[in-house]
């Protein structure tokens, strides 16, 4: 059931609706205990999540229920538990239970495979083991949920959940199950414990939120996929240089449209339930280094990576090599946490080495303007230093166009290094790469209507934050009837764009 389908909006219609009518069956009070009502409330929305998950592969829901029950049991456990033994215990259940989970589904594999090839390197031949089991839909996103409810129960964050439906409801919420975002029991079970209430802002910006998803999902990324990204890495040799060139930048705008847009559509449908649930991007493109490019993109998962993996490791406190270890495993599990395959170790990989790159010259900057000027351990970086230096001309803060310089540069390293991330294979991606550089420059294959989307859609990106907030209030403050207006000419625009089969979101496969 996609977001972008018919079905999809009909479910959630319904589903509002007997959330609503429920809610108003009784009143609720902030200060007193629960009510039917509310627990009703719960249950109902809890039910209509697990349709909704069936609605993908009926098969595979008993995943998210085991999950759901292990942990709410682990943060009992853990709580109740008089030693620090026994709280470790209830704590390795629930690592392993899930982490096994996602080990045998996601990765189990891959390593298997990747084993064999090892070994066959040394003349070892065996024959790996392979388990024929689809990817369950959201494993790698509720895993990461449920796991950060005990890790906070476990460190004494959080008290645990009482009640079995109050938990179901956190870790089976349709609007974010599929593809986040990843959402942290600190931040939406204090909403489950307050009578969820709709205003007019509230509303108006759902269904903005709503609008935008849709327009970015249909018009920016079903569009330029269909017309150029998926021909591209389905037949590399049919394009010149040029049009792949086009092609990777196009993926660019595609997967961050794609994602956004799934983004946006799950928050403003869970504002339609009174829940806000956290923003998961924050312009990426406009990032001026990799390092600010991973704390803009899919942010619910590189502060869930830092504050459970890189600062229990150490951080950046326990000296310099231990430092560049933590940043690289980080970032390194960031891209294998997006595919178990060689080219998603291989990108993890280069996020890490141009995160780890980074750092270092930002320190080597910042010593060079010390009382002494230490020699430089890798003389590229500090003639790049030199050079930086002498373009900032002392600032304190970068002038405009250096900083659009440095928002170039990472943009194309994000650009090119997607080959990777799009890639089927190794094979496909060494021939995108060929193309990529092999100097032809026709662009007969890209469509002035291509030309128009890619344009308009990072022209969208790299405008002010203050440009979209003003048409949001703008639209709140719009009556109902104009409301429906406006949405209205959204769908006749969708409905021109939309292409002839529904296109999955790409993280669906996360």
């Amino acid at each position: 059931m996609l977001f972008n389908s018919l079905d999809y909006f009909a479910f959630l219609g319904l589903t509002l609706a007997g959330f609503w009518a429920i809610r108003f069956l009784g009143p609720e009070r902030d200060d007193g205990p629960r009510t039917r009502g509310a627990w009703l409330r719960l249950l109902f929305v809890f039910l209509a999540s697990c349709a909704f998950y069936m609605a993908w592969n009926w098969r595979y829901i008993g995943l998210i229920l085991f999950s759901t029950l292990l942990d709410y049991c682990a943060g009992l456990g853990i709580h109740a538990a008089k030693s620090s033994r026994a709280k470790k215990a209830w704590l390795g259940l629930s690592l392993a239970g899930n982490l096994g989970l996602l080990g045998v589904f996601k990765y189990f594999n891959f390593f298997s495979e990747a084993t064999g090839d090892v070994l066959s390197l040394f003349g070892v031949a065996i024959h790996a083991p392979v388990l024929d089991v689809l990817l369950p839909v959201g494993i790698s996103f509720y895993t990461f949920q449920t796991l950060s409810y005990t890790i906070d129960v476990y460190r004494g964050r959080l008290e645990p959940v009482r009640n079995p439906i109050e938990f179901a409801f956190y870790v089976t919420f349709f609007a974010q199950l599929v593809a986040g975002p990843i959402v942290r029991a600190s931040e939406l079970l204090p909403q489950l414990r307050r009578p969820p209430w709709l205003d007019r802002e509230r509303v108006g910006h759902g269904l903005f939120l709503i609008a935008i998803g849709l327009i970015k999902k249909v018009i920016l990324a079903d569009f330029v996929s269909v017309n150029l990204v998926d021909r591209v890495f389905a037949d590399p040799s049919a394009f010149s240089g040029t049009e792949t060139i086009i092609g990777l930048y196009a993926f660019t705008l595609q997967i961050y449209a794609d994602f956004s847009g799934y983004t946006d559509v799950a928050r403003g449908s869970s504002l339609l339930f009174g829940i806000e649930l956290p923003e998961n991007f924050d312009r990426p493109y406009q990032a001026t280094s990799v390092a600010e490019f991973w704390r803009r993109w899919h942010m619910t998962l590189s502060t869930w990576l830092r504050d459970y993996l890189y600062f229990p490791l150490g951080g950046s406190k326990s000296g310099e090599l231990r430092t560049y270890f933590n940043l690289y495993l980080t970032l390194f599990l960031i891209g294998l946490w997006h595919g178990a395959s060689w080219t998603f170790v291989i990108y993890g990989n280069l996020q890490a080495a141009a995160v780890m790159w980074n750092r270092y010259l930002v320190r080597e900057r910042a010593a060079r303007r010390g009382p002494t000027r230490p020699s430089s351990v890798y003389l590229l970086a500090s003639a790049w230093n030199r050079l930086n230096d002498l373009l900032r001309g002392g600032l304190d803060r970068d002038p405009l166009w250096l900083t659009a310089v440095k928002v170039l540069l990472t943009m194309q390293f994000v650009v090119f290094s997607r080959i990777l991330f799009r890639a089927t294979g190794l094979d496909n991606a060494e021939l995108v790469a060929s193309r990529v550089v092999s100097g032809t420059w026709s662009v007969a294959q890209v469509s002035t209507e291509l030309w128009g989307v890619l344009l308009a859609g990072f022209v969208l990106h790299y405008l002010p934050r203050s440009w979209l907030e003003s048409l949001r209030s703008r639209f709140v403050q719009l009556p109902p009837w104009a409301q429906g207006i406006a949405l209205a000419l959204v769908g006749v625009v969708l409905a021109i764009f939309v292409t002839a089969e529904a296109v999955p979101y790409i993280y669906f496969q996360f």
